[in-house]
């Protein structure tokens, strides 16, 4: 299938141009992420001096405000308009945004980190949601594949124009970041109104058909271990890549430009594969490349494992981002983009938290090529687990 159609230079049918005005927000709203908030660190603990453990609690209280209440953020989705609730959560981010710059009281902080994390618990899921509902089923794979390219786009470009900007610009960069997420409120205002089924069953029920779909559930555990692996880029990753060139701030640049440049490609060998064949596959990719590692820590070792990681992120999370679009009610679709965040919220924060201290503990015991074997065997859970998978039928959505 062409990513665009016989007609040169138009885009196929069913990216119409509301589509594109989302996959236009996503990009930017990742854009402007990542020109912001590698820069929140260096701010608080260098310039305005507070400890690395307040920098650390800021930037956990932004996480867990996100990741952990984008369920909520799913089900107000349902029930207002995936419109309104993202047009309420850029606004809310972009006052955090602008908030953090504005002032350096610790409570204020708290409350700014807060917001921001909240606004992104309301915008993400509602325009998945209604990314879903203007995509024929049949295109949500290939839809999906291109907002994994946007949004890597935007995590390349990001960094790059925040360099722009020093230390003591923190201000200015701050309420920019803050604006243009204000911007990105407005732009909402283009989107056509989805037309939301009636509702009938209470958050507790539906928050319990959602549990009691048990294949669902099992191929949102299973990517627990793929976030937990994919916080290693922030965390232990950038450790070895100074010890092994002397800089670290190459990997994310070589992990999403491996994205963009094969994104595509890759989603056509896929797209008429099983879910949990596709998911098998990448966790022994994953395996294969996390392996040399535990064997010896070099540059070529660990250029494979950033490769495998983008292996993973390449098959792993479009294909279930289509599969949630395709099983999800059209009455529950907030709903179930927002519980299938609990894997990230999970496994990301276990990344952050065990992965420090399984790092810390081989390094204090002189072995820290176990580290990358205990990785290597996290893998193995998940790959049992998808054998399970193929016993439940998912539930088609109406």
């Amino acid at each position: 299938m062409q990513l665009v159609s016989s007609n040169k230079g138009k885009l196929p049918r069913y990216m119409g141009s509301s589509s594109i005005l989302i996959l236009f927000l996503q990009f930017l709203s990742f854009f402007t992420f990542f020109m912001f908030v590698p820069t929140i660190s260096t701010h608080f603990n260098q310039t305005v001096g507070f400890s690395v453990g307040f920098v650390g609690l800021i930037l956990a209280v932004r996480i867990i405000s996100q990741q952990g209440i984008m369920i909520i953020g799913g089900f107000l989705a349902d029930r207002i308009g995936f419109k309104r609730t993202a047009l309420i959560g850029f606004l809310m981010r972009g006052i955090g945004f602008a908030s953090l710059g504005l002032t350096t009281h610790p409570m204020l902080i708290i409350v700014a980190a807060i917001l921001t994390g909240l606004g992104g618990a309301l915008f993400s899921p509602a325009l998945k949601a209604n990314l879903t509902a203007l995509t024929p089923p049949e295109r949500h794979k290939e839809v999906f594949s291109l907002m994994n390219i946007v949004e890597n786009a935007g995590t390349v470009l990001g960094p790059l124009a925040g360099l722009y900007f020093k230390d003591e610009s923190f201000l200015i960069l701050s309420v920019l970041a803050g604006g243009l997420f204000v911007f990105l409120s407005i732009v909402v205002f283009f989107l056509p109104q989805a037309t939301l089924p009636s509702k009938t069953s209470s958050w507790i029920q539906e928050s319990t058909d959602i549990v009691k779909n048990k294949q669902f559930m099992l191929l949102t555990i299973s990517l627990v271990p793929f976030h937990f692996i994919y916080q290693q880029l922030y965390l232990t990753i950038p450790i070895v890549a100074d010890k092994v060139s002397g800089s670290s701030g190459w990997i994310f640049s070589y992990v999403t430009i491996i994205i963009i440049l094969f994104q595509w490609p890759l989603l056509l060998y896929t797209k008429k594969r099983r879910i949990e064949h596709l998911f098998i596959c990448s966790y022994f990719v994953i395996l294969a490349m996390l392996l040399p590692n535990a064997i010896e820590n070099q540059l070529w070792s660990l250029v494979l494992t950033l490769t495998g990681i983008a292996i993973g992120a390449m098959v792993l999370l479009p294909v279930f981002q289509s599969y949630v679009a395709k099983i999800a009610p059209k009455e529950s679709l907030g709903a179930y983009f927002g519980f299938s965040n609990m894997a990230m919220a999970l496994g990301g924060s276990l990344g952050n938290l065990a992965g420090g201290f399984l790092y810390d503990f081989f390094v204090k015991i002189h072995s820290p090529d176990k580290f990358w074997l205990a990785l290597s065997l996290f893998t193995l859970l998940p790959i049992v687990l998808l054998f399970k998978v193929q016993f439940y039928q998912p539930k088609q959505g109406n």
